[in-house]
């Protein structure tokens, strides 16, 4: 990161991805993100007649950024070429285990939280069923049961740092491992793995996914189970939006299933419940005073996420 913020390091690094007949004079580095195994920054770079290319550039502490690169040029050869979509690297540049990709301005799909959202919610219904379409397998197959065991790990974690959480989280693992046997079965798809609003970018015209670093592959309920979830977490922790999260929710999940009608709405529920339960986690994680207190009302919503994936009817 160092380097990269090093105006004339980051112009070097830059120049042989440029635009032909761009000839670039300054670049300027700022952090956008910060995480333990990657970084962000926003590169401006502007040229003696006075144009400008920003993009994004992705770093990586490993060789995992080839992963995203090689899913990520697969995706943009099968993708249709839709007004809506992902913002994919154009440029890997191996021995910085850098991505390069185009700056996209807007703002976050969380963000929005006026009469546009419904309709907005149901555009990312239609980016997700996109993904989901398509006939990539990236890795080998993650089961439900790998998803409850990796759940039931987080819980022990907290348990064991929040005693107090484990009255709580008990009963919820046990409504978790009573629905694993009721879920129908689905055929597996390339899905985001962290599909969120907050990984969604309204450029005013445009709805852009962000952000595959946890690209996989299962049953595609999942990814619409963890968006869900994340909006309905977001909904009940703060109090100005939790009068839109009826509207809200129905608005990705109708438009979601009307999209993917072969995907199990009782699979999503489940995959719903048990993100909520993981997110118990996250805020006691992030806010070790207050997050055990905001934690019931996350699990009274996953045990219900959990007990309708076990009485639906199925879909014929």
């Amino acid at each position: 990161m160092a380097h990269l913020l090093r105006p004339g390091d980051a112009l070097e690094i830059l120049r042989p991805v440029l635009p032909r007949g761009f000839e670039p004079v300054e670049a300027v580095c700022t952090v956008q993100s910060v995480h333990p195994d990657r970084f962000v920054v926003r590169a401006q770079v502007r040229s003696g007649s006075g144009g400008e290319r920003s993009y994004a550039l992705k770093a990586y502490s490993d060789d995992f950024a080839a992963a995203v690169w090689k899913f990520a040029q697969t995706l943009a050869q099968n993708l249709p070429p839709e007004q809506h979509g992902f913002n994919l690297p154009t440029a890997f540049l191996a021995g910085e285990r850098m991505l390069i990709f185009p700056w996209v301005e807007g703002k976050f799909l969380s963000e929005i939280v006026d009469e546009r959202k419904p309709e907005l919610l149901r555009i990312a219904a239609g980016v997700a069923a996109d993904l989901h379409r398509q006939p990539i397998v990236p890795e080998e197959a993650t089961t439900a049961q790998m998803f409850v065991e990796q759940t039931r790990a987080r819980c022990e974690r907290l348990r064991n740092r929040w005693p107090q959480t484990s009255d709580l989280i008990t009963p919820l693992i046990a409504a978790l491992e009573a629905a694993l046997p009721c879920l129908e079965p689905a055929e597996p798809a390339t899905i985001h793995g962290d599909m969120a609003s907050g990984q969604f970018l309204w450029t005013g015209e445009r709805l852009v996914l962000l952000d595959l670093d946890m690209f996989g592959y299962t049953d595609p309920a999942y990814d619409a189970g963890h968006f869900l979830a994340q909006l309905e977490r977001r909904c009940l922790l703060d109090l100005t939006v939790r009068a839109h999260m009826r509207q809200w929710l129905d608005a990705f999940h109708d438009a979601y299933l009307e999209a993917m009608p072969k995907v199990s709405a009782r699979n999503v529920s489940f995959y719903r419940g048990l993100t909520l339960i993981n997110k118990i986690y996250t805020i006691c994680r992030r806010e070790p005073v207050e997050g055990p207190a905001l934690a019931p009302q996350l699990a009274t919503h996953a045990r219900a996420a959990l007990e309708a994936a076990a009485s639906l009817v199925p879909i014929l």
